[in-house]
């Protein structure tokens, strides 16, 4: 924020916000990029859209940083995701959608982003 030249103590929620988003921009692109096309994808089809990324690769480092911070995660689906809103099955696995699923939804998309395995539920 200070690059910006916005006070944290004097500084108002949209300069706060448009400072995070413009952090996310610079420092998440490729998980910025992933969801925006993720909830356009969702926009054509109307359901939901999901993803399961490698944990380790660069977009799942990225992913993980949104998917632990309930605050990027708004930001994400207010200014990428045209409003959509962002689950994640695991710390990877974003699902972009109309509205949040249901509990029973996110347990048989667990399950099924398992397929049998672990599939990194432990990242």
């Amino acid at each position: 924020m200070q690059r910006m030249g916005v006070v944290l103590k004097t500084a108002t929620e949209a300069q706060m916000e448009s400072a995070l988003v413009e952090a996310m921009n610079k420092d998440l692109p490729l998980a910025v990029k992933h969801l925006h096309r993720m909830s356009h994808g969702n926009l054509e089809t109307g359901g939901y859209v999901r993803g399961n990324e490698d944990p380790n690769s660069e977009l799942g480092k990225q992913l993980i940083r949104i998917c632990a911070s309930t605050i990027l995660r708004e930001l994400a689906e207010k200014h990428f995701c045209h409003g959509q809103t962002i689950s994640f099955v695991n710390c990877c696995g974003p699902i972009v959608g109309p509205k949040k699923p249901t509990p029973l939804e996110l347990m048989k998309l667990q399950i099924a982003m398992q397929d049998g395995t672990i599939a990194h539920a432990d990242c």
